[in-house]
């Protein structure tokens, strides 16, 4: 068989990765999104492709010979973004470190060292897979040489022979250049001939050839093709020159075999180590084993997964409890109960089993031993979701020793879940267990990995200071619930049916028909058909009739109005006055439920109820209040901190106008207000201090200029809200660069931090999609700030808990 050579296109990788991987960082840090995408690509290559001999071509520092023909060349590419330009010296020391040879020649593109090698490679008996992460290379595919590059991610590939390039293209490699100067190469400022395109090009060069021999039989041309291409065609050629492939470059490479001697492998994983990628030290034994230095020659046998250690667990009978306690002693312990046959589940369902781990010890017995240990022990306990076991011991604002799901919300807060399964494999070597006692053994080595990696990335004080104390109150109010009025829910309910059948005939008064005001398709029938309104916007399924369009249509058209009116008295009805009463215990309360691990930004929420949610704009909503009661004997307090975010971004900021306010005890959107229409305090309006208002949070949040006009309910075109942020923006300097500073650090690290070090990852702050980089960027912006305050509010309802005894 003949021999393997790969060559891969080194910063054409990287920067594929950089953008196709979601953005990773280290603890400290430091980011690692093209790093780990270029090692997945090497292990993918070593793991399938099984190169005899393989290279890393770089580009030189400087300009390069098409520069000197054509000083625009590659004008418009955009500056490489700093995040990716600190990985590359790191991709070139694990480069290094591997013992791969790498290429760089003054003057020339790697794209030329690639064209050169695959050129010596093919002299020298090789067949050649040149890796990339762009298509320049296709005009080097022939027989002996193939090009594989990136479909979608990093590792779901493609591999060009000449069949490929010929059904991609409709002609064959050697066309490449060719096509190349008539459509041009944006990437690379190449500029072709305008007004010609892909199919044009392909037509053209599928009846012609060469571009030389387009020029020659150019009389046979089409008149629409000889008018495009005859101004242009020695800028055509030039094209061509630009896009052709080196593959004469002066260097040398000796095919020297790929093996790896172990100080080689051992710097690959110490590099690796250093970037945290766990799966991939893992996995080195098996991809690099067979390169190693005295390896067996290696198979045509796809190498298997990682095999992940196995937990080797010793399970034996609780006996009495008292046994069981004197086993456990003063050592942690991780409890995990079995219910139905389902390890780790801890919900309301009547569990079977308990299960108790010291290390790779465990012992199993019934339920109740669990909650007496508890009740004995608790601040020994390590718990995967604790809060939910509350409710089986006696009355205790005692915290667990760990709870393996607050630390990976507090590690992880944008996942979505954070099953026990899942983290047991993401956080530490073992695979996924197979039993209930494996499952408690690896919950009681989670603890370690967990506690390592908050210890890294500074966590632990949210953990142990904030999320870990709040689980015995929220389980307490939890337990105590809330006392509800239902009379008073029922009679609302009734008044809010009149209200809603009022506005029902006034809506179908304006229309002058009946129909159903609740479906979005005859509403838009009714309003943008019948009566003619002009309608803002028109999607797939009919006309957009969101409360945002309604809010701008409404001073003029008052049916929109009506609708609004009866969506809110619709809403309050079905979502708060019919459905509470059905959740009122025997007791007279309403038992909602607190969730830590929800909101990405460090808040609490509600569910089954929200209780969170309930309205407090519109008077109506204000009355929904009145149903939720003290029982006898006391009375109903509201805590809350004024302005509290404003107030934060004051405090980070430093901005003069803001601090002051606040110290002075001014209102602080009279005080913007002031600022903003250039008046004294005293003569602001109150229309001028409500825009105001507005725009403090909308600034805040991050809203765009069509988010705010939308907001201000149609006051305010487009234009003139990005005015207004501008002015805004000038008025407040000291903002305009902290929110800079914010999303410059979530740029750089991947993460930012609140004032008491809780952080938030942004994995799409680097994505293609401008809408997703944007969201990105505007949830950045605000994340410090609200994820303070939502730590201040946490440790104040520890603080007020204390002060109740």
């Amino acid at each position: 068989m003949a021999k393997r050579l790969v060559v891969i296109d080194g910063y054409s990788l990287l920067y594929r990765a950089f953008f196709a991987t979601r953005f990773l960082s280290t603890a400290d840090g430091r980011p690692t999104n093209a790093l780990y995408g270029f090692t997945s690509m090497l292990f993918y290559l070593l793991e399938n492709v099984k190169p005899d001999a393989i290279v890393v071509a770089l580009d030189a520092p400087g300009k390069t010979f098409r520069h000197k023909e054509y000083a625009e060349y590659k004008g418009t590419r955009r500056e490489t973004p700093p995040e990716l330009k600190v990985q590359l010296p790191e991709a070139r020391g694990l480069i290094a470190a591997l013992g791969i040879p790498s290429i760089e020649v003054e003057g020339f593109e790697a794209d030329d060292v690639v064209g050169t090698i695959s050129r010596l490679g093919e002299e020298n008996g090789y067949e050649t897979t040149i890796v990339t992460g762009d298509l320049d290379s296709l005009q080097l595919v022939d027989d002996h040489v193939s090009v594989l590059t990136m479909q979608r991610g990093v590792t779901e590939t493609i591999t060009y022979d000449t069949a490929k390039v010929h059904e991609r293209y409709g002609f064959g490699p050697e066309l490449v250049p060719d096509y190349k100067a008539i459509c041009g190469d944006t990437s690379d400022n190449i500029p072709g001939v305008p007004g010609i395109g892909d199919k044009g090009a392909t037509t053209i060069l599928q009846q012609f050839g060469p571009i030389e021999q387009v020029l020659e039989r150019f009389d046979e041309l089409e008149p629409k093709f000889q008018k495009k291409i005859e101004p242009v065609k020695e800028q055509m050629l030039k094209s061509k020159w630009l896009a052709t492939i080196n593959r004469e470059v002066p260097l040398e490479y000796d095919f020297e075999p790929f093996i790896l001697d172990d100080n080689e492998f051992e710097a690959a994983k110490a590099m690796l180590e250093s970037f945290e990628f766990r799966t991939a030290v893992r996995r080195m034994d098996l991809v690099l084993g067979p390169y190693r230095d005295g390896a067996p020659p290696r198979t045509d046998a796809t190498a298997a997964e990682v095999v992940e250690e196995s937990l080797e667990v010793k399970l034996a009978e609780a006996g009495t409890f008292e046994q069981l306690l004197a086993w456990v002693g003063d050592r942690p312990f991780a409890l995990t109960f079995e219910v139905k046959g389902e390890q780790g589940s801890m919900f309301d369902e009547p569990t079977r089993t308990a299960y108790v781990a010291v290390g790779n010890e465990v012992r199993r017995g019934p339920e109740a031993f669990g909650f007496q240990l508890l009740d004995a022990a608790l601040p020994r306990a390590i718990l995967h979701d604790a809060k939910p076991l509350y409710k089986h011991l006696e009355p205790t604002l005692q915290a667990p020793r760990f709870d393996t799901m607050l630390a990976g919300y507090v590690l992880q807060s944008g996942r979505s879940q954070y099953a026990l399964r899942d983290l047991i494999q993401g956080y530490t070597d073992f695979g996924a267990p197979g039993s209930t006692e494996q499952a408690t053994a690896a919950l009681w080595h989670l603890e370690k990995a967990m506690g390592e990696r908050l210890d890294k990335e500074s966590q632990r004080k949210v953990l142990d200071e904030i999320e870990l104390p709040l689980v015995p109150v929220l389980a307490e109010m939890e337990a105590h619930g809330i006392a509800v009025s239902r009379e008073f829910l029922l009679e609302f309910s009734k008044s809010l049916q009149i209200e809603i059948e009022k506005k029902t005939r006034e809506v179908y008064e304006y229309a002058g028909e009946e129909f159903n005001i609740g479906s979005p398709k005859q509403l838009g029938e009714i309003l943008f058909e019948k009566l003619s309104i002009p309608a803002p916007k028109k999607t797939k399924t009919g006309y957009a009739t969101g409360v945002e369009i309604l809010q701008v249509l409404a001073p003029a058209h008052p049916i929109c109005g009506e609708v609004l009116a009866w969506r809110e008295l619709s809403k309050l009805k079905s979502t708060y006055a019919d459905s509470l009463p059905k959740m009122i215990g025997e007791d007279g309360r309403i038992h909602t439920n607190y969730s830590q691990t929800v909101a990405a930004t460090g808040r609490l929420s509600s569910n089954e109820p929200n209780l969170q949610n309930i309205p407090i704009r519109t008077e109506l909503g204000r009355q929904i209040r009145q149903a939720f009661v003290a029982a006898p004997g006391f009375t109903l307090a509201s805590f809350d901190y004024s302005q509290i975010e404003l107030r934060v971004l004051a405090h980070m900021c430093g901005d003069e106008a803001l601090v002051g306010a606040f110290q002075r005890h001014e209102d602080v959107h009279t005080v913007t207000a002031s600022l903003m229409y250039g008046v004294p305090l005293t003569e602001v309006t109150r229309e001028q201090r409500g825009y105001s208002k507005m725009l403090n949070y909308a600034v805040l949040y991050g809203v765009t200029d069509f988010g705010l006009a939308n907001q201000l309910g149609g006051a305010f075109s487009i234009s003139e809200a990005k005015a207004l942020i501008e002015q805004y923006r000038e008025r407040f300097p000291s903002i305009k660069a902290f929110t800079d500073s914010v999303v410059q650090e979530a740029k750089s690290k991947g993460f930012t931090t609140t004032l008491y070090g809780r952080r938030r990852h942004f994995p799409d702050i680097h994505a293609l999609n401008r809408n997703e980089r944007m969201y990105a960027e505007r949830q950045a912006m605000n994340a410090p700030i609200q994820g303070t305050a939502a730590d201040m509010i946490k440790l104040a309802m520890l603080h007020v808990r204390n002060e109740l005894g």
